[in-house]
């Protein structure tokens, strides 16, 4: 089957983003259909403006020629329900509705999914789309339940993100005995990742002295300005990786002791599944999908949101209790073997496809 699949770029150069990074594993893990990549919305440097607004429309027009002159084909919609996407792609699921195409949509978290309502126009547009016969991926249950109750949908699947595990599988690590701690922020440098309340909370780790070194990695909107503020208020305690990937992604996790996450709004990122595979613990946010894989206390600590007091607390928990912090590891580990097999997520994938 031809399967034109949508993205931002998925060159990381360009773009961190989660989404690419699940359409990247389709596409490798997936070589019973031929993937068409779409790229739809802007790279980490690229400033909003006229030349932003001419790439959009640039876009649309591309799209409408395409969906025009393209014939047995499937639409693999990746769509975060937010206010940017929303204006952005779906004038072009509506479209491709008309043109009588196969679509499938893919929901990735965003605002309107626990946090924020939808302006009118928005969710008028959305229970239109998503009430729709076609297929429509969600990554829990506890988002299934969201968007069946606001915005109408039907024909919801669950089906949650995955990862490739084979060197995860292989790592050992021994026990969390580091005498200085490596806390990691991987992905996206951006404020609703909760970037700030990391600076704060490591700013409060700083003033009682507790041993650590703060790793971030990736890139984003606020990158220059948190690598100015972390580098000016940790000094030597704290380095910023740029954008990671291969071994070099690898090496950054087996390396680390603790995955900070306390994002506003999520669906169930890469980097959280990534970093567990390799026994990293977690202290996140339960927003989105997060709680379906972190329990607390279990494999991982849940702190509130914009709490950096929360965060450091979290964080003192762990280094203080080196037996505690190895046993949240090991069962951090074993959830992500258990549940995130790729080859079942690409079973599931092409049945969703048959679906459509």
């Amino acid at each position: 089957m031809k399967i034109i699949i949508t993205s931002p770029s998925l060159n990381t150069a360009e773009n961190v983003s989660g989404v690419s990074e699940i359409t990247n594993f389709i596409i490798k893990n997936n070589p019973e259909h031929e993937y068409m990549h779409f790229r739809l919305g802007k790279g980490d440097n690229e400033k909003r403006g006229i030349f932003w607004l001419f790439r959009i429309l640039a876009a649309w027009f591309r799209w409408f020629f395409l969906m025009a002159r393209s014939k047995d084909i499937l639409v693999h919609f990746n769509f975060a329900l937010d206010k940017r996407s929303s204006y952005r792609d779906l004038p072009l699921m509506m479209f491709s509705r008309m043109m009588g195409k196969k679509m499938i949509i893919h929901l990735h978290g965003g605002e309107f999914l626990q946090e924020r309502k939808p302006p009118i126009l928005i969710k008028y547009a959305l229970i239109k789309i998503l009430s729709g016969k076609e297929p429509k991926i969600v990554l829990s249950t506890i988002e299934q339940e969201i968007v069946a109750e606001k915005f109408k949908a039907t024909d919801i699947i669950v089906l949650a993100n995955s990862i490739d595990i084979s060197t995860a599988v292989t790592f050992s690590r021994n026990g969390m005995t580091e005498p200085v701690p490596k806390l990691l922020f991987i992905g996206r440098v951006d404020k609703n990742k909760g970037i700030e309340y990391i600076y704060q909370a490591l700013d409060i780790l700083k003033e009682k002295g507790l041993p650590f070194k703060f790793l971030m990695a990736g890139t984003g909107p606020e990158k220059d300005e948190y690598v100015q503020k972390f580098t000016a208020s940790l000094n030597s305690h704290f380095e910023y990786k740029g954008v990671v990937t291969g071994k070099n992604k690898e090496d950054l996790f087996k390396e680390s002791s603790i995955f900070l996450l306390p994002s506003l709004y999520e669906g169930l990122p890469i980097s959280l599944i990534e970093s567990m595979s390799f026994g990293i613990v977690p202290v996140v946010t339960n927003v989105g999908s997060i709680g379906t894989i972190v329990k607390p206390d279990v494999n991982g600590i849940f702190v509130g949101r914009k709490s950096a007091e929360e965060i450091a607390e979290s964080i003192e928990k762990l280094i203080n209790d080196r037996q505690m912090m190895s046993q949240m590891s090991k069962n951090a580990r074993e959830i992500v073997f258990r549940n995130f097999d790729p080859e079942v997520y690409i079973q599931k994938l092409n049945k969703i496809y048959s679906m459509a």
